[in-house]
């Protein structure tokens, strides 16, 4: 009698034992680191989303719970040089955040066209904030430390739609 999965009335290659061992441990694997960075990401995201409510609330000390110690950061509208280290990088978002308080009380930040990357201890987002004048463009480098995302570089840069 021919087996299903098998033209030459021999068993097919999934009922042979080393093949089908092989070929399930495979699957299982793929599959399963699959679901892995997945799962990684999305606290990733999760993380990237509790900065931006901060950021958006105008909150310094919630913004700066999400900053490594040893942050690095460009930030061209601040300043020309990198930003190095967590009170410093503090210090600039502080400044944004007393400027912008002078003509509102929250921001609306919302990124579009967002990717979020994860593999083991590293998480890379990038999105864009568009708006009449230029598009924000935004990078940013988490790391997991102890179980938490932290932000561990931000690159930020402007393009103006002229």
């Amino acid at each position: 009698m021919r087996s299903a999965n098998s033209t030459s009335g021999r068993p097919g290659l999934l009922h042979r034992g080393p093949w089908r061992t092989f070929l399930l441990l495979g699957a299982c694997l793929a599959f399963g680191c699959a679901s892995a960075p997945r799962r990684g990401a999305e606290s990733v995201r999760a993380s990237l989303d509790g900065f931006l409510s901060a950021l958006n609330a105008l909150d310094v000390d919630r913004i700066a719970s999400f900053l490594a110690d040893d942050v690095t950061a460009f930030v061209p509208t601040a300043q020309g040089s990198r930003v190095d280290g967590k009170a410093a990088l503090t210090e600039v978002f502080r400044a944004y955040c007393e400027k912008t308080r002078e003509t509102s009380s929250r921001t609306n930040i919302v990124p579009e066209h967002l990717t979020v990357e994860q593999a083991g201890s590293v998480g890379i987002v990038t999105f864009e904030v568009p708006s009449p004048a230029s598009v924000a463009r935004r990078t940013f480098v988490f790391r997991n430390h102890n179980g938490r995302w932290l932000i561990s570089h931000f690159h930020a840069s402007n393009f103006g739609l002229d």
